[in-house]
């Protein structure tokens, strides 16, 4: 599986290199021609190769985070996450960590009326965890030092750096795929009530 469109700042040149080393070995040659062509839009360009080689994985990112940040009862729910963290005393310069036990949980939380059904009955399977960003440098940190590509952390700890915590939340969504996870940060606004 995929990586879905990482947020800015990634190296996206990196990236696209990777997706084609992944997908299209034959065609890695010529990806440098392609980021002259794109130079200045290698973020859109990242975007539209990971629709061609990763569809699924777009799609249900894309789901999610329309959802979280446009429906009011879903936001409303994420809000009523934030704010017990807050009640809890943990620093409002957090990430909301939502960590999926399969790719099919992504499917509910991009999807309202099956992820409200389940949140108001038995819940979805889903772990929740809120990271202090005292907590989250040194753990991104320990990450960026293992092997592979993993700048799609340094992505997600740059965003919770950088969030306004009264306009927005950060999150981290993430499931298991083979032996890869699927991992999006989002910043969601706080619509109001």
């Amino acid at each position: 599986m995929c990586q879905p469109p990482k947020e800015p700042p990634v190296d996206a040149a990196a990236a696209i290199k990777e997706l084609y080393a992944r997908h299209d070995p034959d065609k890695l040659n010529e990806v440098d021609a392609l980021l002259t062509k794109f130079a200045g839009r290698e973020a859109q360009l990242l975007e539209a190769v990971t629709a061609k080689y990763c569809p699924d994985d777009v799609d249900r990112f894309a789901r999610i985070v329309k959802l979280f940040s446009e429906d009011a009862d879903v936001n409303r729910m994420l809000r009523g996450f934030d704010d017990d963290a807050t009640a809890k005393g943990i620093d409002k310069r957090r990430l909301i960590m939502f960590k999926c036990p399969t790719v099919d949980t992504l499917v509910i939380l991009g999807d309202k009326q099956n992820l409200m059904t389940r949140m108001s009955s038995n819940g979805v399977e889903l772990d929740i965890s809120y990271l202090p960003i005292e907590q989250l440098r040194p753990m991104v940190a320990s990450i960026l030092e293992a092997p592979g590509d993993n700048a799609i952390y340094a992505t997600t700890l740059q965003q919770t750096e950088s969030f306004d915590p009264a306009k927005e939340m950060s999150l981290l969504v993430c499931a298991p795929s083979g032996a890869e996870n699927l991992v999006r940060p989002m910043l969601v606004p706080r619509l109001s009530s």
